[in-house]
């Protein structure tokens, strides 16, 4: 009877362990080439234009500071050459971190759309999985995505100063003739 018993929980248990099994769907996972997939895509080829066009004329404006420096070293030429070095290096690295920025933005927006779609539970950077099928790999998905993206790269206009709202000083009340007159009637302290 005891022998029952025990065959009888050990077919229960393994029929138990048998359905959770079935009842587990798989994990969805995608892989990506995040260095591909970020830079073989139309946003990422548009934000190197537009940072081309930004940084043309501050390099030639650079270099013509540069070559009037070695025709004729003066105080000017060189502090204009410094002032040029450093308009191109300011302006250049603070604009490409905003475009990195609005790329990365996208990028990141892109990948979270695909995961929804798909239904995938997390998404991987190829360069952290040591192996995987190509069936997981999502690069070419990504890029499709991000050419279907448009960001306007131009640079936001600075806001205009506001200008200097004058502070008027209210004109003050001068007191009613019947609260004078009880002021100057009312008992002394």
């Amino acid at each position: 009877m005891k022998r029952m018993i025990t065959l009888l929980l050990a077919a229960t248990l393994c029929l138990g362990l048998v359905a959770c099994n079935q009842q587990q769907a798989p994990v969805k996972i995608g892989v990506v080439d995040e260095a591909a997939a970020f830079k073989d895509n139309k946003v990422a080829q548009e934000a190197m234009a537009y940072l081309k066009e930004v940084g043309t004329p501050l390099q030639t404006k650079a270099e013509a500071a540069y070559k009037a420096m070695q025709e004729n070293q003066t105080e000017e030429t060189v502090a204009a050459y410094k002032l040029a070095m450093g308009e191109l290096q300011n302006t250049m690295g603070t604009e490409q971190q905003r475009v990195v920025g609005l790329v990365e933005n996208e990028f990141t927006n892109a990948l979270e759309a695909y995961r929804a779609e798909k239904g995938l539970e997390v998404i991987l950077s190829k360069q952290s999985v040591i192996a995987s099928s190509d069936t997981v790999d999502i690069t070419n998905d990504i890029v499709t995505a991000m050419n279907g993206v448009t960001v306007d790269f131009t640079k936001p206009e600075a806001p205009a100063a506001p200008e200097a709202v004058k502070a008027e000083e209210p004109a003050q009340e001068e007191p009613k003739a019947e609260e004078a007159a009880t002021e100057e009637t009312k008992p002394a302290e």
